[in-house]
């Protein structure tokens, strides 16, 4: 399923941004021939009037200067005096014959935009000239421009064609590049979708573990009562003995595991839904802890345990808080404190007033937690000896308490040495 999902995910993110990154280069794409083509009909448009000025002005015009002209731009030069031409052959062979390439130019000028390169002029300063592009012979494309200059000596008539092959080449190679550009970010955008795609579903499949492992403690935890209770219930029936006290009684206690269990697994659910609230009122700390001392000291003469309470000699403000939540957190700790400790074990009680907040620490010095265990202290189910037949402890209590600091913005932590001992560290702002 997950990995069902992590491709769709990766073919979703994969095809949309490679549609935007696509759209983005052919624009980029359109935007950079536009600017090709301007700056090369701008540089054509140079030329064509740099002719054109000295012809008008009489200047004097060098064969080499035209055929350098020509072959730096891949130009097609031809100059008529009065209807004569002049002696320049021109410097470079195109691909279809100048002839006609001329002739076409000029008959497309006449027929398609109505400029006769014969016609008298109108007027002895005014340069009358058209500029388009056409196709040659072979296929290929030609830039042309054809004027009327007037001089002092009568007119001439420049037609000037530049070969378009090469711009035509940079614009293909330019389109080739954007190409490569574009599969080469597809395909990077495809394997960054598919590593982003599995780290986002991280959490998701923590999560499904976690789901897994919930379901399958609870139901081992669900199975053992539900055992009890049976096998109970069968010997009551069966009446093989006439005393169904004790097995009424292994009955009841079963479901009271059962009962304390499923309001344990409810209250969770109910925190995991972020519909879990708390009623906040004053409380004042140090009475909660002498009061909760005094419901645990008798637990703990049962084992010869030592249970102080520290408190501050100046007196602390009170603290908005839920109370009943706080100290069902607290006696979740104590309880584990007393469970672990061993007999003549110590723990001690500290509450610390600090200037945003109040620390409370839970300090034993029973056998500690591993430190691969450590960090799972709070996961639900867990316990650190899985194979122990205790059956008042499920592994939900830390979960719990750390669930309700977690809704009065407070943090829970651990510090534990192995074999010295732990301290819980509850920290609740004001």
């Amino acid at each position: 399923m997950i990995k069902t999902l992590r491709m769709r995910l990766t073919f979703i993110n994969s095809t949309i941004t490679s549609l935007i990154l696509f759209v983005i280069c052919l624009f980029a794409l359109q935007i950079s021939e536009t600017q090709l083509n301007s700056r090369n009909q701008l540089a054509f448009e140079n030329q064509f009037q740099t002719i054109a000025y000295q012809l008008q002005t009489g200047q004097k015009i060098k064969t080499t200067w035209l055929a350098q002209l020509e072959v730096d731009n891949k130009l097609i030069i031809d100059i008529e005096d009065n209807g004569q031409p002049l002696f320049f052959k021109g410097s470079w062979t195109p691909l279809s014959p100048r002839e006609d390439l001329l002739h076409s130019a000029h008959q497309i000028a006449l027929e398609t935009y109505h400029f006769d390169k014969n016609a008298s002029l109108t007027s002895s300063l005014t340069i009358t000239k058209q500029l388009f592009k056409f196709q040659g012979i072979h296929g290929e494309y030609y830039r042309v421009g054809i004027a009327r200059i007037p001089s002092t000596t009568g007119t001439y008539t420049l037609t000037l064609l530049q070969d378009l092959s090469d711009e035509k080449m940079n614009i293909i190679e330019t389109r080739v590049l954007f190409i490569l550009i574009s599969f080469a970010g597809i395909l990077l955008l495809g394997l960054f979708s598919y590593w982003f795609a599995g780290r986002a579903l991280v959490p998701i499949e923590e999560n499904q573990h976690k789901q897994v492992q919930f379901i399958a403690a609870a139901s081992h935890e669900l199975k053992s009562p539900l055992t009890v209770i049976r096998s109970s219930n069968a010997v009551i029936r069966d009446q093989q003995h006439l005393d169904t006290t004790r097995f009424t009684s292994q009955i009841e206690k079963e479901c009271t595991r059962l009962a304390r269990l499923i309001d344990d697994l409810l209250l969770l659910a109910t925190a995991d839904a972020h519909t879990w609230s708390i009623h906040k009122t004053s409380v004042e700390l140090d009475t909660l802890l002498i009061d909760l001392l005094d419901t645990f000291l008798p637990l703990a003469h049962k084992k010869a345990q030592q249970l102080v309470l520290n408190l501050p000699d100046a007196a602390i403000r009170p603290l908005s808080c839920d109370q009943e939540r706080i100290e069902q957190t607290l006696a979740i700790l104590l309880d584990n404190a007393l469970y672990y400790v061993p007999n003549g074990g110590h723990i001690t009680i500290d509450l610390i007033p600090t200037a945003i907040s109040c620390v409370i620490k839970v300090i034993d010095n029973g056998p500690g937690i591993p430190p691969e265990h450590a960090h799972h202290i709070f996961d639900r189910f867990y316990r650190i000896d899985a194979s122990r037949k205790d059956k008042s402890h499920y592994g939900l209590g830390l979960s719990i308490a750390k669930e309700i600091i977690h809704l009065h913005k407070g943090t829970l932590s651990l510090n534990s040495t192995l074999g010295e001992g732990c301290t819980f560290i509850v920290e609740l702002p004001y």
